[in-house]
């Protein structure tokens, strides 16, 4: 698969969007609208095997970058949230594939 149109580059698509949307909405809530969004990673992950870690790692990495160049604070509140919330999800994911030995 090219990596210019990986499934990992909607998803980074999504958190932009979605990043965008908390912005314009004080009335969204982060924990809520992070579920929502983390949610549709576990859907993603469970969808098919593939490299799971590789998959979040690329996503967080695009959005980390993204994160960089964003001043608008609840933007950036939401990314934030999105990349520590996908490298959580990186360490629970490892350390299970770790203690099942795969």
């Amino acid at each position: 698969m090219i990596d210019e149109y990986g499934p990992y580059v909607q998803m980074g698509t999504l958190a932009e969007q979605m990043a965008s949307h908390y912005q314009m909405d004080a009335n969204l809530e982060l924990g809520s609208h992070l579920s929502h969004y983390m949610e549709e990673v576990e859907i993603n992950i469970s969808a098919d095997s593939f490299d799971h870690v590789g998959f979040m790692s690329k996503i967080r990495a695009r959005l980390t970058m993204t994160l960089a160049k964003t001043a608008a604070p609840r933007r950036r509140e939401f990314l934030q949230a999105v990349v520590v919330a996908l490298q959580e999800r990186i360490d629970r994911y490892s350390l299970n594939v770790a203690l099942d030995g795969s």
